[in-house]
């Protein structure tokens, strides 16, 4: 935990502001590569060069993949070696761990999900986590590029700031459930809502994924987007193409990036036409 938030530190993230892991990669000199690989959960290969390999998403959702990202570093950032993780059906992270696992788990949480940056994203909408229902608790799962289900655990077991029965109620509603009640359809098969309390970093997107914005918010959107759907309370956009550009929200500026669908290459590639251009 402490090695956690010394990298954070060093790097000028204060413990209140989320973070993109793949950006935390590129700062500190790891290599990440995704692969077309779908029994891989993770990978850290310590020689000659720091790489981290992960599954593409067409293997495993957004949220999962970013903290393997989280936990991968982990390794790296406390000295362990070489380490392979392979998906196991159902929960990969249950079971008997050794001391280095379970501790680069800890890294990870402690990274992505400290209490200051999950609390921050409760009080930038002036509400107490205990008050929070499903739709608002998957739009800062997505804030803080984790799964639902890792947010709503890690509150529990994790942070202590809510109580089983509350961990309960909300697993009652599933991330499809809640995906389908935003875009009135469960065919996008990733989600993101982003909107005025959206943090300052980085939207990842692949083509295909979808974007929802709270009805009524003033939106100016790149041409790597297009607009789907309005409803009642969603405005629902598209990524339709590879590459990144602003959007402007209530006139503040995000960046949005786009991958290609299922895009396997290098990081810094991840975000180009062609992934083959230097």
């Amino acid at each position: 935990m402490r090695s956690a938030l010394q990298l954070r530190r060093s790097l000028s993230i204060a413990r209140e502001d989320a973070v993109n892991v793949y950006d935390i990669a590129s700062a500190i000199g790891v290599d990440v590569l995704f692969l077309d690989r779908p029994s891989l959960e993770g990978m850290f290969v310590k020689d000659p060069d720091p790489v981290v390999l992960l599954p593409s998403r067409q293997h495993r959702p957004r949220g999962r993949i970013s903290f393997s990202c989280a936990h991968e570093l982990g390794h790296f950032h406390l000295g362990h070696g070489t380490k392979v993780d392979e998906y196991i059906e159902g929960d990969s992270h249950s079971g008997p761990k050794s001391d280095e696992e379970f501790s680069a788990d800890t890294f990870a949480s402690s990274l992505l999900l400290p209490r200051q940056a999950v609390l921050q994203r409760f009080a930038v909408r002036d509400y107490r986590p205990i008050e929070a229902d499903p739709a608002v608790l998957f739009a800062i799962a997505g804030e803080l590029d984790v799964g639902y289900s890792t947010l709503i655990k890690h509150m529990c077991y994790g942070l202590e700031i809510v109580t089983e029965t509350w961990l309960a109620q909300r697993q009652r509603s599933t991330p499809k459930f809640i995906r389908n009640q935003i875009c009135g359809s469960a065919d996008s098969k990733h989600l993101v809502v982003v909107g005025p309390e959206w943090p300052k970093v980085p939207v990842d997107l692949e083509v295909g994924d979808t974007i929802a914005v709270p009805a009524g918010t003033s939106i100016q959107h790149p041409d790597l987007l297009t607009a789907v759907k309005v409803t009642a309370a969603w405005q629902l956009f598209s990524a339709v193409s590879a590459g990144s550009g602003n959007m402007r929200i209530n006139g503040n500026s995000h960046v949005i990036r786009a991958a290609r669908t299922g895009y396997c290459g290098p990081l810094k590639y991840r975000f180009l036409d062609d992934p083959e251009v230097e």
